[in-house]
């Protein structure tokens, strides 16, 4: 396998960095992140992101209105994203369109997949109760009403749900676990704003009762699994920029900072804090390119999936630490952006499972 990007994604990160620096810089960052009700959304630079580069659609099939790209490439944009913690939901309404692509049938898909990959739509993934190897303890339950559903239940921490025009939810039906497509203004259906530690992605909560939702008919328990291992490498490439975003912060100051009549980099601790990050980083970055390149096959996926994860959140969140170290007292200080990058540090590693549960999830997938 060949851990190169080509030319082209080359290419397509650059314009995309290029992109967030002019469009989405801290200060924006910032200013979006406390903007009320709509704050943690960029609805500006949002639709920027559909409409000139279709961001949604990029590995979607084309015959659903997709660009028909790979895994690798939708890698890429969290990796950016991730890197300049730009405030859109990216990452909830990709995960809604992964669950609609894996689980539903092709008439499901023409009808629901046209608005969130022309981002007319806003998608969100109610994944509730799937931290653990134990997917059956999903936390809504859907009885059937006819050709439809009626879901009853709650999810929590929902990435941007505040703003999700559908939700795909993983409800309890007989033995099995299958996801449902539930309109966020249907009735029942009532979405309650959470305070999040990570001011640029906010979460909401999900109250369901006996709402009205479609089954997702291709789906099962497994998979959705395969979905939450789609969700849990992509998310690692967003740690990952992240990750890179806090060393390159760290070097910088560490090469300006003087002490004692010459640069804090010239220091053997702070040398080898960045040795350490860099290190960790290129592990990462290694693990992330593998996962997405063999996310094609279903048994690599499910080992690929939860390892990634747990590695890369870990990755991040030492990034994040040892940089506020080399930065000393300023890092702490609201007017620094690092302490926004430990903020979204801790609650990625949290999203789906803590590394604890992904490394005991590998452990239960490897048979050990």
């Amino acid at each position: 396998m060949d851990f190169r990007y080509s030319a082209e994604q080359d290419d397509f990160r650059a314009s995309l960095r290029g992109l967030l620096r002019d469009q989405a810089p801290p200060a924006r960052m910032r200013e979006v992140a406390t903007l009320g009700e709509d704050a943690g959304h960029d609805r500006r630079l949002w639709q920027r992101l559909c409409s000139e580069l279709e961001l949604p659609a990029l590995h979607a099939p084309p015959e659903y209105g997709g660009a028909g790209a790979t895994l690798v490439e939708t890698a890429i944009v969290f990796c950016e994203l991730g890197r300049a913690l730009t405030p859109v939901p990216f990452a909830a309404t990709t995960f809604a369109i992964e669950a609609i692509l894996r689980t539903g049938d092709e008439e499901q898909c023409k009808r629901w997949l046209g608005g969130l990959l022309s981002g007319e739509q806003i998608g969100a993934l109610a994944a509730s109760g799937f931290g653990d190897a134990d997917s059956s303890a999903a936390a809504v339950r859907a009885d059937r009403r006819g050709d439809r559903s009626a879901l009853t239940g709650e999810c929590t921490a929902i990435l941007h749900g505040h703003v999700a025009d559908l939700f795909v939810v993983p409800a309890v039906s007989g033995n099995t676990v299958i996801p449902h497509v539930v309109a966020a203004d249907a009735p029942g259906v009532n979405v309650v704003r959470l305070p999040s530690f990570d001011i640029t992605r906010p979460v909401a909560k999900l109250q369901l009762t006996e709402a009205p939702a479609d089954a997702l008919i291709a789906g099962s328990t497994e998979k959705f699994e395969r979905v939450l291992d789609v969700a849990r490498v992509l998310l690692a490439a967003e740690m990952l920029g992240g990750a890179e975003a806090c060393l390159q912060l760290a070097v910088e100051y560490a090469r300006s900072r003087r002490q004692f009549g010459r640069a804090i980099g010239s220091f053997q601790a702070v040398k080898h804090a960045c040795a350490e990050m860099m290190i960790e980083i290129d592990a990462t970055r290694a693990a992330v390119m593998y996962a997405a390149m063999s996310a094609a096959d279903a048994a690599e996926l499910a080992i690929a999936g939860p390892l990634v994860k747990a590695q890369a959140a870990d990755t991040f969140t030492l990034c994040a630490g040892s940089a506020i170290q080399v930065h000393g007292g300023i890092a702490f200080t609201w007017e620094h952006d690092l302490h926004l990058y430990f903020r979204r540090a801790k609650t990625t590693e949290a999203l789906f499972g803590s590394s604890a549960q992904h490394r005991a999830l590998l452990a239960h997938r490897a048979g050990l």
